[in-house]
């Protein structure tokens, strides 16, 4: 028996097919119009495709493609939102951007001495917390764990993350104040 191709089926009677450059392009459009960063388009619209794919319709076909990617996407968008807003992400500021850059692009040697004494003293005052308390801080903050994530990950109620995050950024708070 010959090896079996890689081909798309034709749609089953009743269904839509799948047109994937349209709606690849419907939702980078949606998208474009709905964030500030036009980097994160490409991002928002991969997360839909996972929720899709990671979805269980249970018997149930789908008859149009578009309007699901699209409900979908709002919800992905939604979430996106609430998860920005949550996180104060408007005022935080990139590691690359936190240290001058000077002529040229080059980052002097005064101001890449200050950017490391500033990272060494956040790295010394994040050692201080207790372990759950700053992994708890680091996989929210630097690995974008949702809270419901970390809780499963380090086997503790979802409200204590949020309680372990909260002193981690007070402590940090209080460190940076006394280092200036």
């Amino acid at each position: 028996m010959p090896p079996a191709k890689n081909r798309l089926l034709p749609p089953r009677p009743g269904t839509q097919a799948l047109d994937h450059a349209d709606h690849r392009a419907a939702l980078r459009a949606y998208f474009t119009r709905r964030l500030d960063m036009a980097d994160e388009v490409e991002d928002h619209v991969q997360d839909v495709y996972c929720r899709v794919l990671a979805a269980r319709v249970d018997g149930q076909r789908v008859t149009n493609w578009r309007d699901m990617l699209m409900r979908v996407a709002s919800s992905v968008w939604i979430d996106r939102f609430r998860r920005d807003k949550a996180r104060v992400r408007d005022r935080h500021v990139a590691f690359d951007e936190a240290i001058e850059v000077s002529d040229g692009g080059a980052t002097s040697p005064e101001a890449a001495a200050a950017g490391r004494q500033k990272l060494a003293a956040v790295r010394a005052a994040l050692l201080e917390l207790e372990p759950v308390c700053r992994q708890s801080f680091v996989l929210a903050r630097y690995e974008g764990m949702s809270h419901k994530e970390i809780a499963a990950h380090l086997g503790i109620p979802t409200v204590a993350v949020g309680r372990h995050i909260e002193r981690a950024m007070i402590h940090l708070a209080r460190r940076v104040a006394d280092q200036a």
